[in-house]
C-alpha cells in the first residue's frame, strides 16, 4: 500500500514525551518522502513552535507545507507564507474572553511567536515549555481582537477542563469550535476549523485525493483528520475517541516509535 500524503500530529504522536523526534521516526519519514509522499506536519501549534521540527525533518522544500493552529492555517514551509487561514470574528473574541473570565479561568492568545496571557496559570508555563514560546502578560487585548485572532486557549487544571468544555460548547454551539487539545488546554477556534478541514483543503490544493492520504494522531483535536483521511492510525496512548476514529490502532505508544512502525506497515516497506 502507498499513500501520496502523510499527515502527522506532533505532540504525543510523532514526538516522544521529551519532545524529541527519534532517529527511527525521522528515517521513516525521510523514506516516505523519498518514495514520493508529501510529509505534512498537522498540529495545534502555531507556525513559530512548529518551525524547529520542520527544520529537523528537512521539510523546507518549495513543495512542502504544514497545517498549523488545528487547521486554522495552511503554510508554505519554505517561505512561511500563509496560504489559507480562518480567524475568530472580533465580536466573538470579546465574548469568548468574557465567558471564560466569568467562570474564573485565565485565557491566552498566540501572536508572532509569543504567548500573551490574560491571567497567569502554571499551565501557561507548561505551554511555554512545550512550545518554546515566551510568555507576556496581556493588559489590553483590543488590538489583537480587532485584527482577529486564530484561537483563544484556556490553560487549566486537567480535572476542570471537561466541565468547562461542556459549558463553553453549550454557550457557543453553532458559532465556534471548542475542544481539548491536551488535558490542560481547552481551545476555542473559528466555526468549521479543524485538522480534517485543513487536510482536505491542502489535499485539494495539491490535487491529492483524500483516499490517498494517511493521517496519524492521538488527541481530540486529531479526530476530524483521522476520519477525513483515506487511512488513519492512532498510537496506544491515544484518547479513546481518537482510537475509535482511527482505522488502525497501534499496540505501540508515541515513545515506542509508533510512527515508524505504522509507516513501515502501511507504506509497504516494513
Amino acid at each position: 500500500m502507498h499513500f501520496d500524503l502523510v499527515a502527522l500530529d506532533l505532540d504525543d504522536t510523532l514526538l516522544h514525551t521529551d519532545l524529541s523526534i527519534s532517529d527511527a521516526n525521522r528515517e521513516a519519514l525521510a523514506r516516505s518522502h523519498r518514495c514520493g509522499a508529501k510529509v505534512v506536519l498537522a498540529s495545534g501549534r502555531n507556525i513559530y513552535s512548529m518551525r524547529r521540527y520542520v527544520e529537523l525533518l528537512g521539510l523546507r522544500g518549495p513543495d512542502d507545507y504544514i497545517i498549523a493552529t488545528n487547521g486554522g492555517e495552511i503554510v508554505e514551509s519554505a517561505t512561511d507564507k500563509v496560504l489559507d487561514e480562518t480567524r475568530l470574528p472580533t465580536a466573538l473574541c470579546y465574548e469568548v474572553a468574557s465567558e471564560i473570565e466569568a467562570r474564573g479561568f485565565p485565557w491566552q492568545i498566540y501572536e508572532d511567536g509569543v504567548i500573551y496571557h490574560h491571567g497567569w496559570s502554571e499551565w501557561t508555563a507548561e505551554d511555554s515549555r512545550l512550545t518554546g514560546q515566551q510568555t507576556l502578560p496581556l493588559a489590553d487585548p483590543g488590538p489583537y481582537f480587532e485584527r482577529r485572532t486564530l484561537k483563544i486557549v484556556v490553560p487549566g487544571d486537567p480535572a476542570l477542563m471537561p466541565g468547562l468544555l461542556s459549558e463553553i460548547c453549550a454557550h457557543f454551539r453553532g458559532r465556534a469550535e471548542v475542544l481539548i487539545s491536551k488535558p490542560c488546554f481547552l481551545e476555542v477556534l473559528p466555526l468549521g476549523v479543524n485538522k480534517g478541514v485543513g487536510l482536505a483543503r491542502l489535499a485539494s490544493r495539491l490535487g491529492i485525493p483524500l483516499e490517498r492520504c494517511i493521517a496519524m494522531g492521538d488527541a481530540m483535536n486529531d479526530i476530524d483528520m483521522l476520519r477525513e483521511a483515506g487511512f488513519s492510525c492512532a498510537p496506544a496512548n491515544a484518547v479513546p475517541a481518537a482510537k475509535e476514529a482511527a482505522k488502525w490502532v497501534s499496540p505501540l505508544s508515541n515513545d515506542e516509535d509508533f510512527v515508524a512502525d505504522a509507516l513501515g506497515r502501511w507504506m509497504g516497506y516494513a
